[in-house]
Order: C-alpha cells, then sequence, then structure tokens
C-alpha cells in the first residue's frame, strides 16, 4: 500500500526531502520567522544558528562583539554552522553574515540545500527600524545603532557586498510577504531542487 502524503507537504519533498536546509539572506529578511514555519510545515526541527552561538557563548551576540570583537564571534559561527551537520531533517536559521565567507557559503550548499530570502532595500529597512539595538552590524564606528538618517546608506552597502554570496544559494525565494506566502514559495522552490 502506497503511503499517504500530509497534506501540507508536497509528494516531491517526501520522496527526497533535503536532510538540512539553511535559510540565509540580509537581517530582517525573515529567516527565523519563516524558517519555523517552514519547519513545522515539512514537519522538520528548527533551528536558529544566532541562538546556538549564544548558547555556547555563554552570553548575547552583542555582548559576545563588545567584550570580543566580530572576530570571535565568526570563529564561533563558522564552529556552530559545522555543528549542525548533526541535524537530520532541520531547517536551520543563518545570521546574515554567515554565510559571507567561502569557506562557509561552500560548506553549507555541500552540506544541505540553501535558500537565499531576498528582500527589496526599502522593506529591510522598514524591518529593520526599530530593530537598531541588539544588531551589531547595524551600529556606526562609536558602537552605536545607525540613525534613521544614515541606516539606508548602511544596510544598502552591507547588503551590495553580501549579495554575491547570498546568490550563490540553490534557490533564491523573494520574501517580502506574508510568512505563509514566503513559506509557500519555499516549498516550491525546494520541489525543483
Amino acid at each position: 500500500m502506497k503511503p499517504v502524503p500530509t497534506p501540507l507537504v508536497p509528494d516531491v519533498i517526501k520522496k527526497s526531502p533535503p536532510t538540512r536546509i539553511y535559510l540565509t539572506g540580509f537581517m530582517g529578511s525573515g529567516k527565523s520567522t519563516v524558517g519555523r514555519h517552514l519547519a513545522n510545515v515539512l514537519a522538520y526541527s528548527f533551528a536558529d544558528l544566532d541562538t546556538l552561538i549564544e548558547q555556547a557563548a555563554g552570553c548575547s551576540i552583542p555582548a559576545l562583539f563588545e567584550t570580543q570583537g566580530e572576530a570571535a564571534f565568526r570563529a564561533l559561527e563558522a564552529t556552530q554552522l559545522r555543528a549542525t551537520e548533526a541535524e537530520e531533517r532541520a531547517v536551520i536559521a543563518l545570521g546574515g553574515g554567515a554565510l559571507t565567507f567561502e569557506e562557509n557559503l561552500s560548506w553549507a550548499r555541500a552540506h544541505g540545500s540553501v535558500i537565499y530570502l531576498r528582500v527589496p532595500i526599502e522593506v529591510l529597512l522598514k524591518r529593520l527600524l526599530n530593530e537598531r539595538q541588539g544588531r551589531p552590524m547595524l551600529y556606526d564606528a562609536d558602537g552605536k545603532p545607525h540613525a534613521p538618517d544614515t541606516l539606508h546608506a548602511h544596510i544598502a552597502d552591507l547588503l551590495e557586498k553580501r549579495a554575491p554570496f547570498y546568490e550563490r544559494a540553490h534557490v533564491t525565494v523573494e520574501a517580502a510577504g506574508k510568512p505563509d506566502e514566503v513559506v509557500g514559495l519555499m516549498v516550491d522552490a525546494l520541489e525543483q531542487l
């Protein structure tokens, strides 16, 4: 007797689901939010790389940046990324800069399916305007969150540097819509892998 698939999960994904699905994209692109939804739809576990880093560091990411610097954060980020190899049937939301290093990008592409959640800069700006605190990559040279009038230029600059890495994901999904819409697009994209 042929098994009946759950109605939320397409047959193609149930027949050959990727073991690990890595979500990449700029901060504010919705990786954690839609990642949880996608994990529920696929009956996968969900992990947030930033949470794994904080657990390993024993402190928040802003505190890690402040006390040990970005280099220490990036080293721990690379270690925790590789630790996800032990995860099976998992959706993993990555920090916005995690795959902007060649060794991390190559590793993630070799150990799972990478989805880039692309969001227009205007939408990112709107999402991030009130979330600058606690996001060290949105701080200015004085260690304070960018002012609203300089935030757009800062995001544009970072995005320009990171986009070539993001675009090497296995698939790109336009992620400016509602979470359910974005999850639907991700499911469709996974069917094409």
